[in-house]
């Protein structure tokens, strides 16, 4: 069985490096937030921008491209070591996005390793294998995207989460440190997961240790850290959308909500159109303390009819978006035309954008039977299994009813934690049908 593990690894290796490392490697496009990450660290792509048509793997570091980005995240932090690793720290000096990618994929075959220690067999594990090393998540490992930092450390805190509850002997505090540490770079990776560092801050708080307590407490810190320092303006630009796009034209009163009576004239419009106020950051911010996702989840609970209609329209429209449309896998010296992505190891992505598209309502019974099922486990692991169950549910409420525009592009660590509640389920098969084979 060692020897099995032993070479899952290796294969999840190789796979890794055929996507993102070796030669015909991909990645994905860049939509605009690349900056965010790059321009800290005064990185800018070589040669023209190809936004949107095409995956830009090759930068340079040059002194005028520096931009104090107020958006924080541990995606910075894994990008500097990554351009040190580099040595893209003067003037002139290239950077490969794939340093990034391979870091990426060491926090990947980290979790891999901690899962099979805990386990006793290397069956539990083919799944998750099969499921992560699609494109539709494998491809964000080149990229300077925060969800590639949120789903890396999803995946490291769900196998050091497994090991905590294995109980090996003498083995128990690495287990936890490591699930602090993936935890501590979930809740910073970006601000709309910062939000749930509530669960895996609960997970450890539950434990009886002082190294646990205090990681808890340290992961609801660090949370609490990244969602006061969010952009002022772009909290303000998403209320500007939500109130004048979808719930302007759906008939609210939209003074209940802090918008005034001049304002009016903006329904319909969103912050991408010509001659709105959000463009200027001074309005956007008064905007969004004026206004406020206080005030928006009141209207969504006590309209709740409405609430559940922009719920199930993000499932018919966004869920079935597994991998964007818009963005590009292929840099534009690879012969490819604007926009293409690879089909190289698609096959779960396809399956599962095809089934959300055919019926999209299977997830709502999938979640429903996951979570009776958690409840009435026996098993030490159902705790952590209905945390990401809970993930994948929050994550989609505050995607459908917090983005008017694109609420799918906002879906990845929904449709992440939904496939790690496939793998809980699918372990659990595997560990039932092993107990009663003679």
């Amino acid at each position: 069985m060692r020897k099995a593990k032993y070479f899952l690894v290796c294969g999840t290796a190789l796979v890794l490096a055929l996507e993102i490392l070796l030669p015909g490697f991909i990645g994905i496009a860049n939509n605009g937030d690349f900056g965010k990450i790059y321009a800290w660290l005064c990185l800018a792509p070589r040669g023209a921008e190809t936004n949107f048509v095409y995956f830009q793997p090759s930068y340079v570091y040059a002194a005028p491209n520096y931009w104090n980005s107020p958006y924080h995240s541990s995606q910075s932090a894994l990008a500097w070591i990554a351009a040190r690793l580099a040595g893209a720290t003067h003037e002139g000096a290239a950077f490969d996005i794939r340093w990034l990618g391979a870091l990426h994929v060491a926090i990947w075959l980290l979790a891999l390793a901690v899962l099979l220690w805990s386990t006793r067999h290397a069956y539990a594990a083919i799944l998750p294998v099969l499921i992560f090393t699609d494109v539709c998540y494998a491809a964000y490992l080149n990229s300077f995207y925060m969800d590639a930092m949120a789903l890396s450390a999803l995946l490291l805190m769900a196998a050091s989460g497994i090991a905590m509850l294995a109980r090996r002997e003498g083995t128990e505090v690495w287990p936890t440190l490591l699930f602090a540490a993936a935890a501590l770079l979930f809740a910073t990776s970006k601000a709309q997961h910062a939000v749930w560092a509530i669960l895996p801050a609960a997970f450890l708080l539950a434990w009886r240790t002082a190294v646990a307590r205090g990681a808890g407490i340290a992961v609801l810190l660090a949370a609490m850290a990244i969602l006061g320092t969010t952009d002022a303006a772009y909290r303000g630009q998403a209320m500007f959308n939500v109130l004048f796009y979808r719930l302007g034209p759906a008939g609210a009163d939209l003074a209940s909500l802090g918008v005034q009576a001049g304002e009016l004239r903006y329904s319909g419009m969103h912050a991408y159109m010509e001659g709105v106020p959000v463009s200027d950051r001074e309005w956007a911010e008064q905007f969004g303390r004026r206004t406020g996702f206080a005030r928006l989840l009141g209207w969504y609970l006590l309209h709740p009819a409405r609430t559940a209609q922009f719920l199930g329209d993000t499932l018919r429209e966004g869920a079935p978006e597994m991998r964007p449309v818009n963005l590009s896998n292929f840099p534009a010296d690879r012969g490819q035309p604007p926009g293409a992505r690879t089909h190289r190891f698609a096959w779960w992505s396809d399956l599962r954008a095809a089934l959300l598209r055919h019926w999209p309502w299977h997830l709502p019974l999938w979640y429903a039977v996951f979570f009776v099922g958690c409840l009435r486990s026996r098993s030490p692991l159902k705790w952590l299994a209905l945390g990401c169950a809970v993930l994948g549910a929050g994550e989609f409420t505050a995607a459908a009813l917090g983005d008017a525009l694109d609420a799918g592009r906002h879906l990845f660590l929904f449709h992440a934690a939904t496939d790690l509640t496939l793998c809980f389920a699918g372990a659990a098969l595997i560990q039932t049908t092993m107990r009663h084979t003679p």
